[in-house]
């Protein structure tokens, strides 16, 4: 047997509640040429024992880490390793459909021009189960081969205002991996976004609306981590655009100041009101206020956030006064 058509990687960090499942997942699938690279990433739990459980399956390369490097270096790690023409990303609570790869090979292999395929996805809860309100209609009753429809076009206007591409629904080859090079260990959280502003700069973007896999939710997830997800995102923005500064020429003006400016307002709310870090709001406020000069809630708390830290007491017990009075 020849190498694989697929190389499926999955970076584990003490992920034991919900691995097996995510394996089994995996290697369900209906297409069987594929590899799954497993990398565990210093796990302290059970982790270990269960992705040892499932050795006795070809398919399987187990990797470890030396040391804990997070979710992007894991899957660099696992690229190093991965024969695949193409490329897809299993998580270690999530779940595929079984035919997931097979549907997704034959629209990729149908779309040789799209930089990346992605496609529909469910969430479901701790439990597993489904939130309804994610379901297609025709969920259950559809024929998995039956034809679906295929999208293709430059979304990076899209994708740069507000990303909907989960890791688990992608495919994308090889080398256009390889070419605009691989995720950023210095974006924790938003390595994967990092990436598909890359892929959608250079290439058109595929979607495929069948559902193929199930995001899981829960509490310990890095995208349900509020302002962190925020700034670790506005940081993704910033650094692409500092990179590729005539991008903002592929966004509509109106969209890319509103998009800018909001990140940037909200960036600095969390820093004046939570964090009281007061020269870091300042920072982002006269960042936002580059994309809307006039906007007086940002001048107002910028003069406030540039006060000595005397004028600041005075000023908040003034405004106290006030609005007891």
């Amino acid at each position: 047997m020849g190498p694989p058509d697929v190389s499926v990687i999955m970076p584990v960090y003490n992920g034991s509640r919900y691995l097996d499942q995510a394996i089994r997942s995996a290697l369900a699938q209906t297409h069987e040429r594929f590899e799954l690279i497993i990398v565990n990433d210093c796990s302290t739990d059970d982790s270990d024992s269960i992705i040892r459980s499932h050795l006795a399956d070809p398919r399987i390369v187990y990797l470890c880490n030396d040391a804990n490097a997070g979710v992007a270096a894991s899957r660099n790690h696992a690229l190093r390793h991965a024969r695949g023409r193409y490329i897809c990303f299993h998580d270690q609570d999530d779940l595929w459909v079984p035919e997931k790869l097979a549907l997704q090979l034959d629209v990729i292999e149908a779309h040789p021009d799209a930089g990346l395929l992605h496609a529909a996805y469910a969430r479901i809860d701790p439990s597993g189960s489904v939130f309804k309100e994610d379901l297609p209609q025709d969920y259950g009753s559809r024929d998995p081969s039956a034809a679906a429809t295929v999208m293709q076009a430059d979304v990076f206007s899209e994708i740069f205002i507000s990303n909907d591409i989960q890791p688990l629904t992608t495919m994308i080859r090889r080398d256009i991996l390889d070419e605009v090079g691989h995720f950023n260990p210095d974006l924790p959280g938003v390595d994967d976004y990092d990436l598909w502003l890359r892929i959608a700069y250079r290439y058109p973007v595929a979607h495929l609306q069948v559902l193929v896999g199930f995001w899981r939710q829960h509490e310990r997830q890095q995208s349900r981590q509020g302002y962190r997800m925020l700034l670790a995102k506005l940081n993704a923005i910033d650094s692409f655009l500092v990179q590729h500064p005539e991008a903002r020429s592929r966004v509509p003006a109106a969209a890319f100041r509103q998009r800018m400016y909001t990140m940037n307002a909200s960036a600095a709310n969390h820093h004046l009101y939570d964090t009281r870090d007061f020269r870091t709001a300042a920072t982002h406020f006269r960042k936002a206020l580059r994309y809307r000069p006039l906007s007086a809630d940002a001048l107002v708390k910028l003069a406030y956030c540039s006060l000595p830290a005397p004028l600041m007491s005075i000023v908040r017990r003034l405004k106290n006064t006030l609005t007891r009075s």
